[in-house]
């Protein structure tokens, strides 16, 4: 939270000023709650842009979507207060567009919530109602507001201002962010499947790709009969205009790529994401990898043939038959002495345990796996060392 606190301050500082603007007028201040919820769904449009500054300025983007679904939460209960104890009457035109709002968001919440249970495309669809239901909302507003919206004044600057980065936020995610984010075209020039449910993709773009060892980015897979929508999956690795994925089956999705995509096939991808960048740590680094976590350190192995801090690394799996790249990192430690690998199949020797681990102040923590297994292991480290040197993120998007 607190790497997040910049960003945190934007929201606060945001509704404060929004709180003031309306509040400063008595005709008016009976509507300040529907008037915070207007700008924190804003609010929520800017930060589902994946915008570059905010990024920054929450680090992470990881950290830009819980806030943007808290900020949605918040948005439909002021509004449903607004709606209902306020006794806002639904007899005018006005009135039926705020309540034709207020139903369109609750149906949408209501799909973000079961959103796990449905194909991403068709909840990328659905959510994107909630646009409309924001459109609704405005027009609502400036229809029944007791003084004019229009005129000069601080209420009309603050709701105008946040309207407009709220409009223009949820129409470049919605209509243009496919055909413009996506500045880096190529192909697929070599599929491998590293094990019996992993493809690693190498792909040939259009143009360099810019990125640190640890991030990730979003593909948009060109093939016929692929979803439309782009997927985040983490760098393992490439130069230049080559980039590598290592993708795991765990969905329909990812299994449709082990099972169906082909070498040759366009795909656009994104820019780099992600805060989990493994040269910014301190000389002394743990690395931890659960499964396809592997993914983020084998970009900074594949690429750095010497290894200029001292690391140890685990990397657990269930199995043998599940671990990747295990010749790449027995190879990676006998050339570098710097690196002390552990290797940890839980089938034989359990679990990994960090409770007792006596972590030092001087030494980063960079994780990659499982969320519950990272929260465990950032819990256990914290109770050891309170000003303990982590680093880790995971990404969510429904």
């Amino acid at each position: 939270m607190k790497k997040s606190f910049p960003g945190i301050l934007l929201i606060i500082g945001s509704i404060l000023i929004t709180a003031i603007a309306w509040v400063a007028n008595p005709q008016t201040t009976i509507y300040a709650g529907a008037g915070i919820a207007l700008t924190t769904l804003a609010l929520t449009f800017m930060l589902a842009s994946r915008s570059a500054i905010l990024e920054k300025l929450f680090h992470g983007i990881e950290n830009m979507y819980f806030y943007h679904k808290v900020l949605a939460v918040f948005s439909i209960i002021f509004l449903i207060f607004h709606q209902y104890a306020m006794g806002i009457s639904g007899s005018s035109l006005a009135g039926i567009i705020g309540e034709a709002a207020i139903m369109l968001f609750l149906a949408v919440i209501a799909v973000a919530f079961i959103g796990s249970k449905l194909k991403y495309e068709t909840w990328r669809f659905v959510h994107r109602f909630v646009y409309l239901a924001y459109l609704l909302g405005l027009a609502h507003a400036y229809m029944l507001s007791p003084v004019s919206l229009f005129s000069p004044s601080l209420l009309s600057l603050v709701v105008g201002l946040y309207a407009i980065l709220g409009i223009a936020s949820g129409f470049y995610i919605i209509f243009l962010y496919q055909t413009i984010g996506f500045k880096y075209k190529g192909r697929i020039k070599k599929i491998t499947h590293v094990n019996a449910d992993t493809t690693e993709l190498e792909i040939l773009l259009n143009k360099d790709f810019d990125y640190e060892f640890g991030q990730f980015a979003f593909i948009k897979i060109l093939q016929e009969g692929f979803e439309k929508a782009p997927h985040p999956f983490s760098i393992s690795g490439g130069q230049g205009r080559t980039i590598f994925f290592t993708i795991k089956s765990s969905g329909d999705h990812t299994s449709h790529i082990y099972k169906d995509l082909k070498e040759g096939s366009s795909v656009s991808v994104d820019r780099a994401y992600g805060h989990m960048i493994l040269k910014e740590g301190q000389d002394k680094q743990i690395w931890i990898a659960g499964g396809i976590g592997i993914t983020p350190f084998i970009s900074y192995i594949r690429e750095t043939p010497v290894l200029d801090k001292e690391v140890d690394f685990y990397y657990a799996y269930t199995g043998q038959e599940n671990a990747v790249y295990l010749d790449m990192l027995q190879a990676y430690a006998a050339q570098n002495p710097n690196l002390t690998l552990h290797l940890v199949d839980s089938k034989v020797s359990g679990f990994l345990d960090f409770s007792d681990y006596p972590l030092q102040s001087d030494t980063t923590v960079f994780m990659c796996g499982p969320l519950g297994m990272m929260n465990n292991f950032a819990k256990s480290f914290r109770e050891n060392n309170p000003k303990a040197d982590l680093v880790y993120e995971g990404f969510s998007f429904k």
